[in-house]
């Protein structure tokens, strides 16, 4: 901070950026600096980096805040959301307020082109739901709501071996240990979508369905300097043109496989992959600096695709209550090869004639690498192999398993992606160097970058799902967004761009510190991820497998309670990304 003339200095500069004096920065330099690792002495980055202090030190809240901000002259920015799931409906949520109080030019389009809502049970971390809580906003208030009347609570936890010993035991949601919500997928969606309408009918959120919703890029010969339309699948574009594109639209996201994983430079993560060996991930340290960039045009498609984890998910929700199937306790069963794991929580769901009554079923999940199994058409015969697969488990899993109608029993191969996808803010680069396209001619157009794209969800990043943490970590994504813009849009308008009231580079600036802040959380998850794979999931004749059957279980069995329960409990917590001592 001395660095940059002085604390004082940078606080009165961050004070004129929140109460909107215009202050003429310098001109922006041809590279993006990080705003906590640059060293330029430039009057922008002393601003940005009293910014990104100011928004460490004091949590953000979503929720109606104080008056209006002090609106500058210019065009606001505008934005699109591509994809109406959980993670998109969760940003359009987080992004209404800042239209409320005039930072963002309403309405936030949200393109639903059909999310997929289903029956099977799912698990929310109070993590994704803490930032609806602490809000007083109506909309945020109804989805904690919604949320707590159709889920359920998980409480006691605990860890087992095929033969049903208990390795170790814990409670959710006690003293500094994260809670658990486990509800209907679709009862999940339905909440959120149910809060969206309500900021929709005062004018915030527009959710756009049907033939205008089904996304198939942007528009990429636009002329305008800072933004573009998008166009649809059936030619058209879209009637306005945005500075900032959220893409939520899942694993096989097109906006992640047209513009994503072209520029970037590679960051050395230990203990990210444990089999075959460590994941590279992309960081945006000077990410649009061509000395320091590494062309992955030849690889785009690795960088953007998936990699099959070489294990297949079966998901179900069993037909038995908590009595008939004698359980009292959620657990999860450890195998000892093949990727065989299983794990139940039980649940309890709204019924659907609106009687305010609820009906019990066992949200229950077997994870397998079996090619057998796999290529079994019907499901009658699948279920049956499935079940003698895991024959001599301990019971309720067979009980559990035969109570769930065949056919209502999922079957997903196990997905993720090897690369997270840094913000894209060069977005006129990234056109030209793939097509050699979007060439403005005037000089202002030419100073631009384009819109900006930023991924939230299994857009940025699909983790192997063996925590189930993929819901939780696009709620999250979607706040952490609007925390970003929050303190972005509030900085003093560039006096290079009149025509907007907004700085592009302190939007730009303010989503790759975003991203690095989101690095950390995802570094912790796909560590445990490992971890647990290894210890609970183990593949037939590997080395960790051996390790974790023959020393590390029998060391668990014989470990008090008072030394195992705390070790579970830290790696839960960690692969949350939280402290090992929560205030």
């Amino acid at each position: 901070l001395h660095h940059h003339n002085g604390p004082m200095m940078i606080l009165r500069r961050s004070w004129n950026g929140l109460v909107g004096r215009r202050i003429a920065p310098s001109s922006p330099s041809s590279s993006s600096w990080h705003p906590l690792l640059s060293t330029s002495g430039s009057k922008r980055n002393d601003t940005m980096i009293a910014a990104s202090w100011l928004c460490r030190s004091r949590q953000y809240s979503s929720g109606s805040g104080s008056s209006n901000f002090n609106v500058r002259s210019g065009e606001r920015m505008k934005v699109a959301i591509v994809g109406g799931g959980v993670s998109g409906l969760s940003t359009a949520l987080h992004l209404a307020p800042l239209v409320a109080q005039g930072l963002i030019d309403g309405p936030i389009d949200i393109y639903d082109s059909g999310s997929q809502d289903r029956e099977i049970g799912v698990g929310v971390w109070n993590t994704a739901i803490d930032p609806f809580k602490k809000s007083d906003r109506e909309s945020h208030q109804h989805v904690c709501d919604a949320l707590q009347r159709h889920g359920t609570q998980v409480r006691d936890v605990g860890y087992r071996t095929p033969n049903g010993k208990w390795l170790a035991q814990s409670s959710l949601g006690g003293g500094d240990l994260p809670s658990l919500l486990f509800l209907r997928e679709m009862d999940l969606v339905s909440s959120l979508r149910e809060a969206v309408q309500m900021e929709q009918a005062q004018g915030l959120v527009n959710l756009k369905v049907g033939d205008d919703s089904n996304v198939q890029g942007i528009y990429e010969q636009s002329t305008e300097p800072w933004s573009a339309s998008i166009h649809y699948s059936n030619g058209k574009p879209s009637e306005r043109e945005y500075h900032l594109i959220v893409a939520t639209d899942g694993m096989n996201s097109k906006i992640r496989k047209l513009y994503g994983g072209h520029l970037l430079q590679r960051q050395h993560i230990s203990g990210t992959a444990a089999l075959p060996g460590p994941m590279d991930l992309p960081t945006t340290k000077d990410s649009s600096a061509s000395s320091s960039m590494s062309s992955v045009e030849q690889g785009q498609s690795e960088a953007t695709g998936t990699q099959d984890r070489e294990y297949t998910v079966f998901r179900g929700n069993s037909m038995l209550t908590t009595e008939e199937s004698g359980l009292d306790v959620s657990f999860q069963t450890w195998g000892e090869g093949r990727s065989q794991r299983f794990a139940v929580v039980p649940m309890k769901m709204s019924d659907e004639d609106g009687s305010g009554g609820q009906t019990e079923r066992q949200v229950w999940f077997i994870t397998i690498s079996d090619d057998q199994i796999t290529s079994e058409t019907d499901p009658m015969k699948r279920r049956t192999k499935l079940l003698e697969a895991f024959s001599d488990w301990h019971d309720p899993i067979r009980q559990i398993v035969e109570a769930t109608p065949p056919d209502k029993i999922l079957m997903e191969r196990a997905l993720a992606h090897k690369y997270c996808m840094i913000p894209v803010t060069n977005f006129n680069q990234v056109i030209h160097r793939v097509h050699g396209g979007r060439q403005p001619s005037s000089a202002e157009v030419t100073a631009g970058d384009g819109p900006a794209i930023v991924f939230v969800g299994d857009s940025f990043m699909t983790i192997d799902p063996i925590l189930a943490q993929g819901f939780t970590i696009g709620m999250e994504g979607a706040a952490a967004l609007a925390g970003s813009l929050n303190t972005s849009l509030r900085l003093p308008a560039s006096a290079d761009f009149p025509s907007l009231a907004f700085d592009p580079h302190a939007l730009r600036d303010g989503l790759n510190s975003r991203h690095e802040m989101r690095l950390d959380r995802l570094i912790c998850l796909l560590r445990a991820t490992e971890l647990v794979q290894a210890l609970g999931q183990p593949r037939t004749g590997t080395f960790l497998g051996m390790i974790s059957r023959d020393i590390i279980r029998p060391l668990m069995g014989i470990a008090p309670d008072f030394v195992k329960t705390p070790v579970f409990n830290a790696m839960m917590k960690y692969s949350l990304g939280l402290p090992p001592q929560q205030q």
